[in-house]
Parts: C-alpha cells; sequence; structure tokens
C-alpha cells in the first residue's frame, strides 16, 4: 500500500501544479479538481490511521481486521489515481470575466473618492440606485471632466457591488473613441467568455442578447454592465442591449451629460463629479507628498497651497505633482510651482497637461523617457504587457550600452516603476500589465513633433493619418476590426514601429506592402488571421524584433530565415506545426518565443544553430508540448549551457533533454508531466 500512496501524493503533486498553472493564465479548471484534491486529503488521513505495525502476530483477528482494511483501502487509492486520468480534464479555456466568484474578500474604499465628503455622498447615492431591487434606476451615470476620478469611482462601485454579491455577473467594457458596435459587441462576448461567430451587426446583436438573456436566467440571475469613458452615443439596439433584458443594469461613465440623456438615462440617475474643494485638495496634496513637521521650511506650506490652487481641485493634476514633489527640496516646489504660474494658464486640461510635462521632464533617465512614450502607444484602458515594452524596446534600440536581454529587463522593471511613482502609468489587475490614464496619453500622442506615433483603434478613422502630408509617423499601432484588405496606401518611410492588432476576418498584406518602409525595426501582429508570403519581410534589413501573437498563421514560416538582423522572434500562441531548420540561420537571435504552440515539431539543428540564444519559452496548455526529438534533446543540453532563461514542459515517455545546464539560468520553469 505504501508503494501506492506514493503514487497517490506524486499525483496529488503534479494535479496541485497544473492547477496553479491554469488558475496563473486565468483558464477555467474543472469542479473535478477540487473534489478530489479533498478526497485525496480524507485518504491521507485514512491511511495514516491504519496501524501498519506493532500487532502481535498472534492476534489473528486484529491482523485480519488491518488486512481487510488495507486492502479496501489499496482498492480505493486505485480508484482515486484512476479518477484523475478519467475525471479531470484540462483545457485552455479562460475564465469569464464577468463572473462573480463567491469567495470575493470584503473591500475597504481606499483612494481619493472615499477620503472626502463631497464623494462619499455620490459614491453611496450611486451605490443605492444599482441595488436590483431599486427599479427606478436601471441605467446610471457618473459625469465629470476628465480626470475628475469617474473611473476610479466606477471601480470602487465595481468592487462594492461584488462584496456582497448584489450582481452575478458584473460585465465592464471601455469605450473611449470607439463606438462601432460589432467591436463593441466582441469586447462583451469576450469578457462573458463567448463566442459571436456572426458577421452580420443585426445578427451579432440578437446572439449577444440571446446569450446575455441565457445568463440571467430570465432575470433570476443579476447582471450588471459598465460601459466606461463614453465620448459619442452608443445604439444599444445595434449592441444588443435595448431594450434592457430583465434583471440587467447599466452603468455609464462620461465626460459629457447629454451623451448620457440621449442614450437614456434620466436625468435623475446621473451623478456628477465635481472637482475637490480647496480643504480636500490641500488634504490631497499633502497627503501624498508629506505634511509639513516642525523641521521643514515653513515656506513649504505656503508654496505648496499655491500649487494645489493652481491644480483647480483636479484630483489627477493634485496627485501627479504631489508625487513628483514628494520628497524633494524646497527649490524644487519652488520651480514647480513657477512653471504653473508663469504662462498664466486658466483652463484645466491646459494645467494638467504642463503637469505631465513637468513629470515628464523629471524622469531623468532616457530609457524612462523612451518607455513612457512608447507605452502611449496602446489604445485605451489596454492593459500594457511590460514584456511587450522591453521587446519593443530592444527592438528600437532603446536600452544603449545594454548587451543582454536580462539587464535590459531589469532597466525596464526600473523605468515602469519610476512611471508609477510618478503616476504617469498605473498598475494594472493583470499580473505583468500597467495601464496609462487617457488624458496622460492624449498628453502624450498631442505632443506630435516629439513622439510622431499614432494609435488608431478604428480603421475607418484612417483619414486622421493622411492629414501627416510628409508620412512622418515613426510608430503606428493599427487596430483592424472589421477589415479585410490593409489598405494599399499605407506607406510611412519614415516607419520603425508597427503593430497591428484584433483582426476578425482573414487580412490580406499584399507583398510588396514594406518595400517603401525600410527603417522598420519591429513588426507585432496580434489576434489576427494573415497570409504571410515569402517577399512580405525581404526588404525589412534593420527588422531586429518579430512578435507574432495569437495569430492564425497561413503558409510556412520557412522565409522568416532570412531576416539576418531578426533578435527577438515570438510565435506565443500561434497555430504553426513546424518550426523550419532555416530559423537557425537568425545567428543574431536573442530570444525565441514557443509559448502555447501545440504539438510543434522543431526540425533537427535549429537549436544548434542559434548561438546567440539567451531565451527560450516553450511553455504549453492542455497536455500538448512540443515533440522534441532525440536530436533536440541533445542540442538543447548543449545551448541550455548559455541560455539565461528557459521555459518547457515534456513528457515522461517521450524524448527528453536530460543534462539541462542551470549554471546561467536566472529565470526557468519545466514541467514533467504524463502522458494521458
Amino acid at each position: 500500500m505504501n508503494k501506492e500512496m506514493d503514487q497517490l501524493k506524486l499525483t496529488e503533486q503534479e494535479v496541485k501544479d497544473k492547477k496553479k498553472t491554469a488558475d496563473s493564465n486565468n483558464h477555467v479548471v474543472s469542479h473535478h479538481v477540487s473534489a478530489w484534491l479533498e478526497d485525496v486529503e480524507k485518504m491521507k488521513d485514512k491511511t495514516e490511521n491504519i496501524p501498519m505495525g506493532a500487532i502481535k502476530w498472534f492476534n489473528v483477528a486484529k491482523r485480519y481486521k488491518v488486512g481487510k482494511q488495507s486492502y479496501a483501502t489499496l482498492g480505493q487509492i486505485k480508484a482515486l489515481i484512476e479518477r484523475d486520468k478519467s475525471d479531470i480534464k484540462w483545457t485552455n479555456e479562460q475564465k469569464s470575466l464577468a463572473k462573480v466568484l463567491s469567495n470575493v474578500a470584503p473591500g475597504s474604499p481606499d483612494g481619493t473618492q472615499f477620503i472626502f465628503g463631497s464623494r462619499d455622498l455620490i459614491f453611496k447615492e450611486a451605490l443605492k440606485s444599482l441595488e436590483p431591487n431599486n427599479e427606478t434606476h436601471n441605467m446610471i451615470a457618473l459625469c465629470g471632466m476628465a480626470g475628475v476620478g469617474k473611473t476610479t469611482m466606477m471601480e470602487q462601485l465595481k468592487k462594492a457591488v461584488k462584496d456582497p454579491k448584489m450582481f452575478d455577473w458584473v460585465v465592464k467594457v471601455v469605450i473611449g473613441e470607439n463606438t462601432d458596435p460589432i467591436s463593441l459587441q466582441q469586447a462583451i462576448a469576450q469578457y462573458i467568455g463567448k463566442d459571436l461567430t456572426e458577421t452580420n451587426k443585426d445578427a451579432r446583436a440578437d446572439r449577444l442578447r440571446e446569450k446575455l438573456v441565457d445568463m440571467s436566467e430570465d432575470g433570476k440571475k443579476k447582471i450588471l454592465v459598465i460601459m466606461d469613458d463614453i465620448w459619442k452615443e452608443v445604439d444599444l439596439k445595434d449592441v444588443g442591449l435595448s431594450p434592457l433584458p430583465k434583471g440587467f443594469k447599466l452603468l455609464l461613465t462620461s465626460r459629457f451629460e447629454y451623451v448620457c440623456t440621449q442614450m437614456g438615462v434620466k436625468r435623475g440617475s446621473i451623478f456628477n463629479l465635481r472637482v475637490l474643494n480647496d480643504a480636500e485638495a490641500r488634504t490631497l496634496f499633502f497627503g501624498i507628498a508629506g505634511p509639513i513637521s516642525e523641521g521643514d521650511d515653513p515656506q513649504l506650506q505656503k508654496i505648496g497651497e499655491n500649487i494645489v490652487k493652481k491644480c483647480g481641485g483636479l484630483p489627477i493634476a493634485i496627485t501627479t505633482i504631489a508625487k513628483s514633489l514628494s520628497g524633494n527640496i524646497k527649490e524644487a516646489w519652488q520651480k514647480a510651482l513657477w512653471r504653473l504660474e508663469k504662462d498664466d494658464l486658466k483652463d484645466l486640461e491646459s494645467i494638467t497637461y504642463r503637469i505631465f510635462e513637468m513629470s515628464y521632464e523629471n524622469l531623468k533617465e532616457d530609457d524612462d523617457k523612451a518607455i513612457f512614450l512608447l507605452s502611449a502607444l496602446f489604445p485605451y484602458d489596454f492593459d500594457i504587457r511590460t514584456e511587450d515594452l522591453l521587446r519593443y524596446g530592444w527592438g528600437l534600440n532603446f536600452f544603449k550600452d545594454v548587451k543582454t536581454l536580462p539587464i535590459a529587463r531589469r532597466h525596464m522593471k526600473i523605468c515602469v516603476n519610476n512611471h508609477i511613482r510618478a503616476n504617469l502609468l498605473t498598475e494594472s489587475d493583470q499580473m505583468g500589465c500597467v495601464k496609462m490614464h487617457d488624458l496622460v496619453r492624449a498628453f502624450v500622442l498631442s505632443n506630435f513633433s516629439k513622439v510622431k506615433q499614432a494609435s488608431i483603434v478604428n480603421h475607418d478613422n484612417m483619414s486622421a493619418l493622411t492629414k501627416d502630408t510628409n508620412k512622418s509617423y515613426e510608430r503606428i499601432l493599427l487596430k483592424c476590426t472589421g477589415m479585410l484588405e490593409f489598405p494599399t496606401d499605407f506607406i510611412y518611410p519614415k516607419l520603425s514601429l508597427l503593430i497591428l492588432m484584433d483582426g476578425n476576418n482573414l487580412l490580406n498584406i499584399r507583398e510588396d506592402i514594406y518595400e517603401r518602409m525600410k527603417k522598420l525595426q519591429v513588426i507585432s501582429y496580434e489576434n489576427l488571421s494573415i497570409t504571410l508570403l515569402p517577399g512580405t519581410f525581404e526588404h525589412l534589413t534593420k527588422l531586429r524584433t518579430l512578435s507574432l501573437h495569437s495569430c492564425s498563421l497561413i503558409n510556412d514560416i520557412s522565409f522568416l530565415g532570412s531576416l539576418s538582423n531578426l533578435e527577438i522572434l515570438s510565435f506565443a500562441n500561434c497555430n504553426i506545426s513546424w518550426l523550419p531548420s532555416t530559423i537557425g540561420k537568425l545567428k543574431k537571435l536573442k530570444l525565441l518565443d514557443l509559448t502555447g504552440c501545440v504539438d510543434l515539431c522543431i526540425d533537427d539543428g535549429v537549436f544548434q544553430n542559434l548561438r546567440s540564444l539567451e531565451e527560450l519559452y516553450m511553455r504549453a496548455y492542455n497536455g500538448s508540448p512540443i515533440r522534441f526529438t532525440d536530436a533536440n534533446c541533445d542540442e538543447l543540453e548543449t545551448l541550455s549551457q548559455r541560455l539565461f532563461a528557459l521555459e518547457l514542459e515534456f513528457f515522461e515517455n517521450k524524448a527528453q533533454p536530460t543534462n539541462v545546464s542551470f549554471k546561467n539560468l536566472q529565470r526557468f520553469r519545466i514541467s514533467v508531466s504524463e502522458r494521458r
């Protein structure tokens, strides 16, 4: 029985490891897992109570009883092991972000919203209106100028309604400038973990409404839909939300009250957030910058109060400048006040932009400034992966005099931390991600002479790019939702970075698209279905980073071996099934990401020839890792001696490397699983 119990414990550890991985990737975990783990714990307790020794040989009755008990327990242990193989299925299906879990920990209000009476009253009234049994308010809106704290209060309301489980589902979408109904339908469907296969707008609206009604069980389950940062009227019928189904409530945030009334929100259900009064503004500023104590220069109090007055009670302006002055000398406070006073700025947006400019100029390192400007390229409310900032930054030569990726990653993390401390970036709920406030982003993108970058969230608005008659853009992000053909007039000779993302159709890009954009150093395709043609990249001799993330790639990729200056190559979560030997020609390649490439076959010789490789990622999902050959394993053992980072998974009954070197590894994740 001891042998079977050891096997059960090994299986238990494997299940726990898989559960941990699934949880970290936000994948659905079968309800069988928790039940099985509980049964294993009970079994361990049961076996500990069986006396395995100290029974006298002549005590036949007791020996018989224990033997019978042990035999029955042995059968139960074997059944548990078999149950693991038959009942527990692992999947890479994403959990619904909207589902309210029953184990949500009670939260307490924090941030600027709740330390002031003026905000606390609004919060309580809005929360009361959101109560499911309050039928007077089915649509509620938070309105106010940019930076006043609408989204912050919305997040606190979202947290508050989850704590007592007022709602069973909470769905959140960020609107911004993009009111395209198909994009909104897709965002809602993604949040609830459903697919919309229809292509017609009306058909998608009907299908989405059907799915939402099913979720509500005809009103038995309560659902809150949040639409954040609405700039112009959204036709709820086009989305599938009008009339609101039974059991639904809608929470909007917008700078414009008239937009909310146009969408059907009653005036009594609109809550206006104003700027902070003088006392509240001073409390916020000195609470962040630090109180003036007896040993400090008494002038600091007066200087700080004058700075607060120039901020006009706007929380984001006060917070940003207070963070930049925290712990700083009196002369820095004086300089900040002088900068705010010298141009006699009157409107709050201009004052806020000046504060952002001051915070930007206070960034001491070139890396800090470069990473900050790059972060503004991503869409509104986007979860910016810090790993992307590293990989794109490396491709753009941000990290001067840095020879290895681990050192560059260290620099990047310091940069991001500096931005968070300066209130130029904020932490995200998503692990490994940060966010940028829309006002900060608008400040960067409005300063075209400095950044020369554009972020187009709706390809129908590409006319904004054509205004640049000199074609001087250096960085462009373009969302391709609804796009079938890539624009033929997309020609930007000075372009160094191009990000294409979120296409819901097979996107056709002509083969010579990059012929007149030879300065490209970084290309990123994300969530696209695309045909890669052999001649597409042949003119890009300066390309250093090529990121293909969650793409459906058509045609083989062997021609990528001609990109002689490529240093970062990612196929993460793509559907490639074969890594050809030509990839071994990439002599400068430092990072290769094959994460999530299911049942991938790698040609012999690829690892052997990648002599500059520093980081290799081959983590699998859903029990379908890379299929190593014996030659792959031998080459990997040699390659591992030079690697700084390694992630891989292999099965016990398949070819596997046996002498992986850990000498230089600074980060690694290696999993061994049993083929099922």
